[in-house]
């Protein structure tokens, strides 16, 4: 059979399907038949017998699709997808926002406040998302504010700049982090937090040194003020936001030039609306599909999770069915520091950087405690029986409960109601904290008296800590007693990867070209973290990302 005749046979299947299915690319494959029929496609058969062809099916797909990257197999099974012509819009708005956590909300915010009809869908009965359950900490640089810690080893904000955080990102991220996502965040949630403080009046009640960061930079907030402020400012702006109404799917535009709209289903049904300037998706990750966890890091599959309901990849399966790229599901990890069977993420604490060691079952460390919580808990999951525990003195749990609003939970009824909780062991030596835990007393004992040494040495020969967190902090002795045993896990809070963006959040696909009307920000993105992650840059990127979404779209023609 020659190529003709198999692309013509080609040709007449895809007619076939088409025809069913009343739609309008049929005959357009007919024009291209009739059109490529006249051109000499030239090729080679290799001794293994493979066909190089000089028409690349780059062409050829990006030709069928208006350059959306999808395959010719994509064309029947999302035929549904693709609307006819004659499709009918219910409503028009200029921009549309799929999905209601703090990306969502920001992008909305800004939106509205241009001017901009703006209309938000959330599936779920009440807006958050895994926003809603995260620690509150915005990764800033460059703000007025000034940390208030106790102890004065660790360097002032007054030496933190935009290039120190870019260069923290980058190497954070094991340089797999993008270098204009970076600054592009870097600059955007300054101009956010600015915005937060100025115009929604609110302050950060600490700023905290955490895993990543050269320096403090990490502001806490209270998070249903964050959220809550944004749906207040966007809906006093005009913005619309839709609970309850689930996006079925994404909708071309009649001649597939771009993503017009979407189908929404709510309690009254189905309806087509379409985007005069964009849709965003702002959908969040795949934390609770134990399918799409499976695909991309099995281990994890069974990792407790703590995340909001809604997590479930919908929205990262939407831009793969339109031929997004994905990038960082080799990086999918989860996050070091809860108690055990966990629900909520107050029951996580982060006192490793406060100066705590972590030990195994045999009672011996295993990791530099100073990285990030996501690299600690590959680590802690590779232990005999995925078992650890954080060990500390008073004098540790007292810091820790002072600068740092995570955790706090967890340490207030021992340090204001004088009581100690099931998940939490005291001793007033360490042998006895090691027998209350159920660990080796003696050999505990060895481990921190080993620790304290490398203290006194100013660097520690095991493991290579030298710092509290990331580089800053000076390591201090566990010697205090009482002495207290806090077993730890990792579970699954975000899962970090997603659709690959461009610094305007456009959405990407897989020949690194721009999908038109398409922009993602959030969670469900990927190409910021890289392989690692900076602690307080999760709730931040997505406020960052949701207005750097909104600024690009509000400036599309309709």
């Amino acid at each position: 059979m020659t190529l003709k005749t198999r692309y013509t046979v080609f040709v007449l299947y895809i007619e076939l399907w088409f025809d069913l299915l009343r739609s309008p690319l049929r005959v357009f494959f007919w024009k291209l038949s009739h059109e490529l029929s006249g051109h000499f496609i030239c090729f080679r058969v290799t001794d293994q017998k493979e066909i190089n062809m000089t028409l690349s099916r780059r062409f050829v797909f990006k030709t069928i699709f208006g350059g959306t990257a999808a395959v010719a197999t994509l064309a029947v099974t999302q035929a549904k997808q693709l609307r006819a012509p004659e499709q009918k819009w219910d409503d028009v708005v200029d921009i549309i926002v799929i999905g209601g956590g703090a990306a969502g909300l920001a992008a909305i915010s800004v939106a509205a406040q241009r001017g901009l009809k703006v209309t938000l869908f959330e599936k779920q009965p009440m807006v958050g998302g895994s926003s809603a359950l995260c620690g509150g900490m915005i990764a800033v640089a460059g703000t007025e504010d000034i940390p208030q810690l106790d102890y004065d080893q660790i360097p002032l904000l007054d030496k933190d700049s935009a290039e120190l955080f870019v260069k923290d990102l980058i190497t954070s991220g094991g340089g797999l982090c993008n270098q204009a996502l970076a600054e592009a965040y870097v600059k955007e949630v300054l101009e956010q937090y600015q915005w937060l403080t100025t115009d929604l009046g609110l302050k950060p009640d600490a700023i905290v040194l955490q895993g990543g960061q050269s320096v403090p930079r990490s502001h806490h907030f209270d998070v249903s003020r964050v959220l809550m402020g944004m749906m207040k400012f966007a809906k006093e702006h005009g913005a619309v936001i839709a609970l309850n109404s689930r996006v079925e799917r994404l909708v071309w535009a009649d001649d597939f030039s771009k993503i017009a709209g979407v189908l929404v289903k709510d309690k009254s049904g189905e309806k087509y609306v379409r985007a005069r300037k964009g849709v965003l998706l702002c959908a969040g990750g795949f934390s609770r599909n134990p399918e799409m966890l499976g695909k991309y890091n099995p281990p994890l599959k069974q990792a407790a999770v703590i995340s909001g309901a809604g997590t479930q990849g919908d929205g990262i399966l939407m831009g793969l069915s339109v031929g997004a790229d994905m990038l960082d599901t080799a990086y999918i990890k989860a996050t070091y520091g809860f108690k055990l069977n966990p629900v909520s993420i107050d029951e996580m604490t982060q006192i490793y950087w406060s100066g705590a060691i972590i030990v195994n079952k045999d009672a011996r460390r295993f990791v530099d405690e100073s990285i990030s919580y996501k690299k600690i808990s590959d680590y802690a999951l590779a232990q005999p029986e995925g078992k650890s525990w954080i060990i500390f003195d008073q004098a540790m749990l007292e810091r820790d409960y002072k600068t740092n609003p995570q955790g706090r939970v967890l340490w207030k009824p021992v340090l204001e109601e004088g009581k100690l909780p099931a998940y939490l062991y005291r001793g007033n030596t360490i042998e006895d904290v090691a027998r209350a835990a159920g660990l080796d007393g003696k050999a505990l004992a060895e481990t921190v008296k080993r620790y304290n040494g490398f203290v006194d040495l100013g660097r520690d020969t095991d493991y290579g800590r030298q710092t509290m967190a990331s580089t800053s902090g000076k390591l201090v002795k566990i010697e205090n007693g009482p002495f207290y045993a806090f077993p730890a896990t990792a579970a699954m809070i975000a899962t970090y990867c997603g659709l690959r963006i461009d610094s305007s959040c456009q959405v990407v696909d897989v020949y690194g070209d721009i999908i038109p009307g398409l922009w993602a920000a959030g969670e469900m993105t990927g190409g910021f973290h890289g392989a690692g992650y900076i602690s307080g840059t999760a709730f931040a990127k997505a406020q960052a990302f949701g207005r750097i979404a909104a600024k690009s779209m509000a400036s599309q023609a309709d």
